[in-house]
């Protein structure tokens, strides 16, 4: 099996403050952002107090790239880590996410993010260990022909 260069990226949730957290982190270590994404009234799914906040942040402190978005589920702020990986490709991703749920759960399934993230597709799986994998890929929708 051919080795592939694969970065791990640590996700955080946070509860309507991703934002100032995320600027605070990069004003103590250094960084920027690479991307952001809000909710909007089109895309909320929990609450309208989500519109405005932060759907989808990744960002760089040093050399480390992490993710992060604010989360509406009703329950207490989420430490626990969870961990994003990019794929090529929709197969590639579908591949990664069944062998993850081997034993574990498909949270949320192998399916397009909405607008305005919605170039890319993701899914959400917690493994056998208890980690919990957001595993996302191009949106094969949305790509131009070559």
């Amino acid at each position: 099996m051919e080795k592939k260069q694969i970065e791990v990226i640590p996700y955080l949730a946070f509860k309507g403050n991703c934002e100032e957290a995320i600027k605070t982190y990069i004003a103590a270590f250094g960084g920027e952002i690479c991307y952001i994404s809000r909710w909007s009234e089109d895309t909320f799914d929990v609450t309208p107090n989500q519109i405005g906040k932060v759907m989808h942040v990744e960002f760089t402190l040093g050399n480390t790239h992490i993710a992060a978005g604010d989360t509406f589920d009703g329950k207490g702020v989420n430490t626990d880590m969870k961990l994003m990986v990019h794929m090529d490709s929709m197969e590639e991703a579908a591949n990664t996410v069944s062998i993850l749920a081997e034993g574990g759960t498909v949270l949320s399934p192998l399916r397009p993010h909405p607008e305005p993230d919605d170039s890319g597709c993701g899914s959400v799986t917690r493994d056998r260990f208890g980690y919990t994998w957001i595993i996302t890929c191009p949106n094969p929708d949305k790509q131009q022909s070559k």
